[in-house]
């Protein structure tokens, strides 16, 4: 991915003017050029800036944001694989409680043991013995 920064020795210093003020309002919002948009801490810009350690909050912050529309939008094999596991153990789960049931054992008992077995939290055993 490219940066859309641009090198301190590439920039045109003779088409800026230095003796316009800066408008402070613009620094950190939408129209600031660089706060929180191309924190790099290797450029000499940001290790000059007194701002760093908030403008990376600020870029990890959108970056957070970017990483959650995109886990939104598409889907993940690895999160299905786990899902494909999870019900496989409950299928393993159901099998195992009908037998205890069978064989008249109690209730806390059987969710005890059936958790241990098949390395699934309490709650999920409880929701499966209560559908049986």
């Amino acid at each position: 991915m490219k940066k859309d920064r641009t090198a301190r020795e590439e920039i045109d210093k003779d088409s800026i003017d230095l003796l316009k003020p800066i408008d402070i309002l613009a620094l950190g919002g939408k129209d600031d050029p660089c706060f929180g948009k191309h924190h790099d801490l290797m450029a000499p810009e940001c290790k000059e800036c007194g701002d760093s350690e908030f403008c990376a909050v600020v870029k990890s912050q959108g970056l957070h944001q970017e990483r959650l529309d995109i886990e939104g939008k598409q889907r993940f094999k690895d999160m299905e694989e786990a899902d494909q596991e999870t019900i496989k153990k409950k299928e393993q789960a159901k099998e195992i409680i009908a037998q205890y049931k069978k064989d008249g054992y109690k209730r806390l008992k059987t969710i005890l043991i059936v958790s241990r077995k098949t390395n699934l939290p309490k709650d999920i055993i409880k929701q499966v013995y209560d559908q049986n």
